[in-house]
């Protein structure tokens, strides 16, 4: 395998480069990310703080660190050699040039990373303190899952990451770290901050002010593939498919850039898709739409133009545009059993399980299961149908599920504390907002950024009660 390309889509995504492993974790927010709500933190936001601890005593690994490499740092009771460090800023230039990024200078780059490298181990010891944990198993799948996206088996992965330098050890270590900071932040990021009216009605008004003001313009990287005009269903079929494996890798933490150059089919694929800064006049419209409620770093699902299909990234956003008058929403229906035990969700989920074969091999109509099965009463009347929302209108949950699926898809049965439920989407589309839809956006926009502040706070908190001695600061 290529030494670039494995730095890029092995050392660079899993070892959590400096700007992919900043966007993931939240150490360095969005611009406009922190403005907004003005709200305070909440005492429920974060986990109740461990006390700082003394400067423990040196570590084990620091006698054969010494006399192997130099030693970057100390964090609590882990040490960052000068091999690692360099190891992580080798990935970080070569995915930068993969995405044609421009690198602060050597010393700036150096301190940027030591000090991610910081954060993280800083993190995952905060993490493990409060009870967290990740089992081998779980790492082992992450490594599989690592192999089969990069096409490898796990051996060939390992003869790899060796290959570069890596231990195998090191390597599993970095993933536990990654597990780790995901779970602590997902547990962050699930404890939403309580919004007010009054906030919602301010962040509209701020946003439909901006419309006389200077247009909003949107740094966008596309992936696309083209169906012809006259294309058949089943070379339509085709094109989608290709392009759901796409977004499979994507999901899977593939890198945007190097995936828009190896298989995207429209402008800006030698640059990794990026298009530019462009004014949003100067953009499709349904681009616009779609980018316009991502944070930078955030990738679209699939979306359908005239000339084919896209799958989107938002690199970057300045200036402020009018509150969104439409939005991408899904039309769902739903079909809801109650099940309380575990013999009444073993009989559900068979039950829903033979819906969903059903229905997807053409012999029955998920409505008309609907009114007959489903015991929700709002919706089972009206075959299910849970009308079009928008991403994060329904339980996390079911919005995960919902997600996975592409037009005409039935879910797999999602279990919801005592109920069971199964989905299908009708549809996706960029569509008018109603009213309430503009209000539940704006709330979703400020509780996200009130929740990264949150993040971000926990983190500088994590850093100032951790002890870190820098060698080279003496």
């Amino acid at each position: 395998m290529n030494k670039t390309l494995l730095s890029r889509t092995l050392l660079a995504a899993v070892l959590a480069s400096v700007s992919v492993c900043a966007s993931a974790q939240g150490l360095r927010l969005p611009p406009g990310a922190g403005s907004g709500s003005g709200l305070s933190a909440p005492g429920a936001a974060s986990p109740a703080m461990p006390p700082m601890a003394a400067p423990p005593a040196m570590p084990s690994n620091v006698v054969s660190a010494r006399s192997s490499d130099g030693i970057a740092a100390i964090v609590g009771n882990q040490v960052i050699t000068d091999y690692d460090l360099r190891l992580r800023i080798e990935a970080t230039r070569q995915q930068a040039q993969a995405a044609g990024a421009t690198l602060p200078s050597a010393a700036q780059l150096r301190a940027q990373v030591l000090g991610q490298m910081i954060d993280e181990l800083a993190l995952a010891q905060y993490a493990e303190q409060i009870g967290m944990n990740v089992s081998a198993d779980t790492i082992d799948r992450a490594v599989a899952q690592v192999a089969s996206n990069n096409k490898l088996t796990v051996t060939e992965l390992r003869r790899e990451i060796e290959r570069e330098g890596m231990g195998w050890t090191t390597y599993r270590d970095q993933l536990q770290r990654e597990i780790l900071i995901s779970r602590l932040r997902e547990r962050t990021m699930a404890q939403l901050p309580a919004v007010t009216e009054s906030q919602i009605d301010d962040f509209l008004a701020k946003q439909n002010a901006a419309a006389a003001s200077p247009q909003a313009q949107y740094d966008i990287a596309q992936i696309f593939l083209p169906v012809a005009q006259n294309a058949s269903a089943a070379q339509e079929a085709a094109v989608k498919q290709k392009m759901d494996a796409i977004a499979a890798q994507l999901k899977a933490g593939a890198n945007f850039a190097q995936l828009a150059k190896q298989e995207s089919q429209g402008e800006g694929a030698k640059q990794g898709g990026d298009l530019g800064m462009r004014p949003a006049d100067r953009l499709p419209t349904l681009f616009v739409e779609t980018v316009r409620n991502l944070q930078p770093g955030e990738i679209s699902p699939i979306i359908r133009s005239a000339a084919g299909f896209h799958i989107l990234k938002l690199l970057n956003a300045s200036g402020e545009g009018a509150a969104p008058t439409t939005a991408m929403q899904s039309d769902v229906r739903e079909i809801v059993l109650r099940a309380s035990t575990d013999a009444e969700r073993a009989r559900a989920r068979a039950e829903l399980d033979a819906v969903a074969q059903a229905v997807q091999s053409g012999k029955a109509k998920f409505s008309e299961k609907a009114r007959e099965l489903s015991q929700d009463p709002a919706t089972a009347a009206k075959g299910g149908d849970l009308g079009w929302v928008l991403p994060g209108q329904l339980d996390p949950v079911l919005d995960a599920a919902l997600e996975r699926l592409n037009p005409g898809d039935v879910s797999a049965p999602v279990v919801m504390g005592n109920r069971m439920v199964l989905l299908q989407l009708i549809d996706r589309a960029v569509r008018p907002l109603a009213e309430a839809q503009k209000r539940a956006l704006a709330k979703e926009v400020l509780q996200r950024q009130k929740a990264a502040q949150d993040f971000d706070e926990l983190v500088r908190d994590v850093r100032a009660r951790t002890y870190v001695h820098i060698p080279e600061n003496d």
